[in-house]
C-alpha cells in the first residue's frame, strides 16, 4: 500500500502527471487570476478534480486523483477576464472566463471539448443548493452507481441522520450498517491539530516551539520551523520518505509506536526542502509525523494515548482507534478496498497484512471511528465547546500564514471548514458549516475516483438533509 493516493486512471489526462517544462505567458504582472483554483473535469462517468495554479507568469494544471503531479502550460494567454491555455503534454488546452473575482467558467479540450468550472481556492464548491436530500433511496442510488462495495454519511443540523448502504466486503453477505467504523485517513490531521491546541493550553509545548527545540540535531535544516508550520503544511517537508524507506516500518504489533515515529521523523528531516519556510502550501503526511513526535518528546506520552486522553475522552468519543477496523479473520466491520478497474480487492485485517499505514503515521491518518461519534467531533468545532478556548479554536480554523489552508482544515470560500482523507483503500470527507449549524460526514471503503465522487455526492446531499 503506498502512502498517498496515487491513482493511475487511464483516459482522461492519463500519463501527464510527471510531464516537466515551465509555462509561459504573454504577461509577467499580476492579473485576475493569480492563485489557487479548483474544479472538477467530468466526462461520462468518469470524475476527475483538477487544480489551475496561477503565479505570475507561470501556470500549471494538477489532477489531484492522479498522483499531484503538476502539468504545465505551454502557452498561456490573459486577456483582461480570459485566460487561454496550451497543455501540449496532454494535447489538451481550456478557454475560459472569469464570472466574478472567484469564479471562472470555461471548456477544456482534450479530443472533445467538456464544460469545466474553477472557483478559487483549494475546494471544489459543491452548493447544497438545488441537491436533492439524503435518503436511503438515494445513498443506494450514489453508491451503485460509483461500484464501492459501502458508503456511509451523517449529519446534524436542523435535522440528525446517519444511513449506510452496502456491504462490509465486496461480494459478501456482511450488510454495512450505520454504527460501524469508518477508517478517515487525513482527517485524522485536524484531531491531531486539536491535540496540540489542548496541550498548548496545558503549558505542555507552544505553538512557536520549534521542532530544533525538541527533536535536537535531528532537526537539520527545519530546525525553525514551529507547529504552526508543520501543522498547516507550511514547514517545506516532503510530502513522504521514500517508498523504499516507507515499507520498512511496521504497520501493526508496536505496543508502543514512539520509537518508529521518532525514526520516521529523523528521515523525514533528512530530506531536501521543497521550499522555503512559509513560503508555500506543500502538503506533507511528514509534518504530522513530526509534530506528533514533537509532542511525544515533550510529554513522555505516545500520540496515540495522548489524543485518547485529551481528544476522545472528553468528548465522549468511545469508537476510536487506529489503523484498520476490526477484527483479524473477521468481517465484524467494514474492510479496505484495493480498486483495479471496476474490481473491489479487499484488505483484510490481521497482522503483517496490507490494510493501512505504518504505526507511524498515526498523527497524519490513521483513526478509525463510528459515523456518530465522528458528528460528536465535528460538533465541537462547530460550536466551539469548552474543550478549548475561544482564542485555540480560532487558531485552529485560520490559515496562519494566508491561503486557505489552517491547522488540519482547508477552509473554503463559503467559511465552513473541510478535509478529507484515504489511506488508498477507504476514501472519506467532513464538512464544518458553522454559519448554517451544520456538520455533516460521508465515507466509502475504497478509494477510486468514481467512490471519491460518490462520497462528495454523499456529504453534500448529506449537508442538505441537515438544512431540513
Amino acid at each position: 500500500m503506498a502512502q498517498s493516493r496515487r491513482m493511475n486512471i487511464q483516459g482522461l489526462l492519463a500519463g501527464a502527471a510527471l510531464a516537466l517544462g515551465l509555462g509561459t505567458s504573454a504577461r509577467a504582472q499580476a492579473t485576475p487570476f493569480e492563485g489557487t483554483w479548483t474544479g472538477r473535469l467530468t466526462a461520462g462517468s468518469m470524475s476527475l478534480r483538477l487544480r489551475l495554479v496561477v503565479t505570475g507568469s507561470i501556470v500549471k494544471l494538477i489532477s489531484l486523483d492522479q498522483g499531484s503531479g503538476e502539468i504545465p502550460a505551454s502557452k498561456v494567454k490573459i486577456e483582461g477576464s480570459r485566460i487561454s491555455l496550451e497543455f501540449k503534454a496532454i494535447k489538451a488546452d481550456y478557454k475560459g472566463e472569469l464570472k466574478d473575482a472567484d469564479h471562472i467558467t470555461g471548456t477544456f479540450t482534450q479530443g472533445a471539448p467538456m464544460p469545466l468550472d474553477f472557483n478559487r481556492g483549494e475546494v471544489i464548491e459543491e452548493s447544497s443548493a438545488g441537491v436533492e436530500a439524503l435518503t436511503v433511496e438515494r445513498l443506494q442510488a450514489i453508491r451503485s452507481g460509483a461500484g464501492t462495495p459501502a458508503i456511509g454519511a451523517a449529519w446534524q443540523g436542523k435535522s440528525s441522520g446517519r444511513l449506510a448502504d452496502g456491504s462490509r466486503m465486496a461480494g459478501g453477505a456482511n450488510a454495512v450498517t450505520p454504527d460501524d467504523q469508518w477508517h478517515w485517513g487525513s482527517i485524522t490531521k485536524s484531531m491531531t491539530s486539536t491535540l496540540v491546541a489542548r496541550l498548548v493550553e496545558s503549558g505542555a509545548v507552544r505553538w512557536d516551539t520549534t521542532v530544533g527545540a525538541l527533536l535536537g540535531d535531528k532537526a537539520g535544516v527545519y530546525k525553525d520551523a514551529n507547529f504552526l508550520h508543520l501543522l498547516s503544511h507550511r514547514a517545506g517537508l516532503q510530502p513522504n520518505i521514500p517508498d523504499s524507506r516507507f515499507n520498512a516500518y511496521a504497520r501493526d504489533g508496536l505496543a508502543d509506536a514512539r520509537v518508529e515515529r521518532l525514526a520516521y521523523a529523523a528521515e523525514a528531516l533528512s530530506g531536501s526542502p521543497v521550499g522555503p519556510l512559509a513560503g508555500q502550501t506543500a502538503y506533507s503526511n511528514n509534518g504530522y509525523v513530526v509534530a506528533g513526535a514533537m509532542i511525544e518528546v515533550a510529554t513522555g506520552q505516545s500520540w496515540e494515548a495522548l489524543i485518547q486522553d485529551q481528544l476522545f475522552k472528553p468528548l465522549g468519543i468511545t469508537s476510536a482507534g487506529f489503523g484498520a477496523p476490526g477484527t483479524a479473520g473477521k468481517v465484524d466491520q467494514p474492510l479496505g478496498h484495493l480498486a483495479q478497474g471496476a474490481s473491489r480487492m479487499p484488505a483484510p485485517v490481521g497482522p503483517g497484512l496490507l490494510n493501512d499505514n505504518p504505526m507511524a503515521l498515526g498523527p497524519a491518518g490513521r483513526v478509525h471511528m463510528s459515523m456518530a461519534d465522528m458528528l460528536v467531533y465535528l460538533a465541537a468545532h462547530r460550536d466551539r465547546t469548552d474543550l478549548l478556548t475561544p482564542a485555540s479554536w480560532a487558531k485552529l480554523h485560520t490559515p496562519p500564514f494566508g491561503g486557505d489552508y489552517a491547522l488540519g482544515w482547508v477552509v473554503r470560500p463559503d467559511g465552513a471548514i473541510w478535509h478529507n482523507g484515504s489511506n488508498t483503500v477507504w476514501y472519506g470527507e467532513v464538512l464544518v458549516d458553522a454559519a448554517a449549524g451544520v456538520v455533516c460526514t460521508a465515507c466509502g471503503n475504497d478509494a477510486a475516483p468514481q467512490t471519491m465522487a460518490a462520497v462528495g455526492q454523499a456529504l453534500m446531499a448529506a449537508r442538505a438533509a441537515a438544512l431540513v
